[in-house]
């Protein structure tokens, strides 16, 4: 059965029972456990890579061992009166060599110093006057995997200004010899190995695997509840990879809290918002009933204003359906017309009833003949979340120094698009906060702000296909913010329109 067919419950302990067997097989053969099994490994594997050239080098100190002893044996038996050594002592010194018979070369003349029974046929000659590392490994594999009753003649430097003395051997003692040798030294590699593995899963879980799993227990910890705060990991500060990894982590514990908490400010406002609207709507529709009196009344101003608050008062009814729509997850795409974009921006600057109250100016510089295609309702929302932000940064910091307080409304043409800006000579945005300038309760640092100006006006631009963008300060105007609007033009047909004008 898969998660999503799952009760709500069982689908929160599904993933902990998955970890639980995971646990379970990870102790069987943990991280310390391969650790100790690669170590010793990569030991045995090192010693066996200088096996063979140990192994060859003991061969030849073996080797010169018994020329040595050769050697000794040969001055004993030149001491000899007329050279002629007793048989018993002959013996008894081949026997010291481990040899069946000692040659002394000088001047080009062989002399047999010492003899026992003879070997049928000598099976290899080596050299041991000027031996080379390759003969040496090659030997040494010969003598290894040679099988039993094989003879060896080794040649070596001779005593008394002779030129060689050579000894012929059984190989038998020498296989035997490097066999034990070759048993020592596994010996020795495995205490080896376990001693440096066990050093290394010390060490490994002390730096690696103790921070590991306090990353994968501040995982499963804050994934059992996201939105507790004490959940998220406090770094080590270590200086190396993990503690990175733990700062990152952290990071991204606070950022997803913060989401989630969001989401959840985000929904009980919506349910708040859509109750407030619901009897809202319908006491702006009896205020829309009595304002439709003004209209029979004579006064020139009652005539003047009874419009203006007419069309407010649709607006602001249009407003509350739109929220409830939104409620129901119901998205209204933008209702495309031409329109004269000046009387817009008029009419949001004066519903945002500042005339009289601030000493801001607010300059709408759009010409009467710019005219884009758009949603008229949400542009007009756009602006005029955008010229209310830019007013009330200038009333809590004030403008640049030695200038006036200004907002500036402007439009112009470019290929295949309408741009519309809002600037002010203001404080200007701070650098900290441009990363999430359109992000939910995070552009706002006003007492009361909801931090959703930019937001929704940021959606309603997308919503068009469109842009909407903080330009960067000039060097020569380093004061003020300015938001940058670009919106596709396109015809009835939704073909792009070529507006470079």
């Amino acid at each position: 059965m898969s998660d999503l067919a799952m009760p709500p419950g069982d689908r929160l302990a599904a993933p902990t029972a998955r970890r639980a067997r995971a646990s379970r097989v990870q102790i069987r053969f943990g991280l310390t456990t391969r650790l100790l099994v690669l170590m010793a490994a990569f030991v045995m594997v090192a010693a066996t890579l200088i096996y063979l050239p140990a192994v060859a080098t003991f061969r030849d100190f073996w080797l010169r061992n018994r020329l040595s002893a050769a050697y000794t044996a040969a001055l004993v038996l030149e001491a000899a009166p007329h050279a002629m050594a007793p048989e018993h002592l002959s013996r008894q010194l081949l026997d010291s060599v481990g040899a069946r018979i000692i040659v002394l070369s000088v001047h080009g003349t062989k002399r047999i110093l010492a003899a026992s029974e003879l070997p049928a046929a000598v099976d290899e000659v080596y050299d041991l006057r000027e031996p080379t590392f390759f003969s040496s490994v090659v030997g040494a594999i010969q003598t290894l995997a040679a099988p039993n009753g094989r003879f060896l003649t080794v040649v070596g430097e001779a005593p008394m200004g002779g030129e060689s003395v050579a000894i012929t051997m059984e190989e038998g003692p020498l296989k035997r010899a490097m066999a034990g040798y070759s048993l020592r030294l596994l010996a020795n590699t495995l205490v080896m190995s376990a001693v440096v593995a066990g050093l290394a899963a010390v060490a490994f879980h002390r730096m690696i695997l103790r921070p590991v799993r306090r990353l994968t227990d501040s995982l499963a910890g804050f994934g059992a509840d996201p939105e507790n705060a004490s959940r998220i990991i406090v770094p080590s500060g270590g200086n190396h990879e993990i503690g990175e990894a733990e700062a990152e982590l952290a990071v991204m514990q606070e950022a997803l809290a913060r989401e989630l908490n969001q989401k959840k400010h985000l929904a009980a406002l919506g349910l708040a918002v859509a109750k407030i609207n619901h009897d809202m709507r319908n006491m702006l529709a009896s205020a829309q009933l009595l304002s439709d009196r003004l209209a029979n009344v004579t006064d020139p101003l009652a005539q003047r204003l009874a419009p203006k608050l007419v069309a407010t008062l649709d607006r602001a009814i249009r407003f509350c359906q739109a929220t409830l729509a939104y409620g129901r997850a119901v998205d209204e795409p933008p209702k495309m017309q031409r329109f004269a974009l000046r009387p817009v921006v008029v009419d949001a600057i004066e519903s945002l009833g500042l005339e009289g109250r601030t000493s801001v100016e607010i300059r709408n510089e759009l010409g009467e003949d710019y005219e884009i295609v758009a949603d008229p309702e949400q542009i007009f929302r756009v602006v005029m979340n955008l010229v209310r932000n830019a007013v009330e940064a200038l009333q809590s910091a004030g403008p640049a120094p030695e200038q006036k307080a200004l907002v500036r409304v402007t439009g112009y043409w470019e290929p295949e698009a309408a741009v519309i800006e809002v600037a002010d000579n203001g404080p200007g945005v701070p650098a900290a906060a441009r990363a999430k300038l359109f992000t939910a309760f995070f552009s706002s640092s006003r007492a009361g702000g909801t931090g959703l100006g930019l937001v929704i006006a940021a959606d309603l631009v997308r919503a068009h296909g469109g842009e909407i963008a903080l330009v960067p300060p000039a060097k020569d105007q380093p004061f003020g913010a300015r938001f940058r609007i670009t919106l596709p033009q396109r015809d009835a047909n939704g073909a792009v329109e070529s507006l470079d004008r």
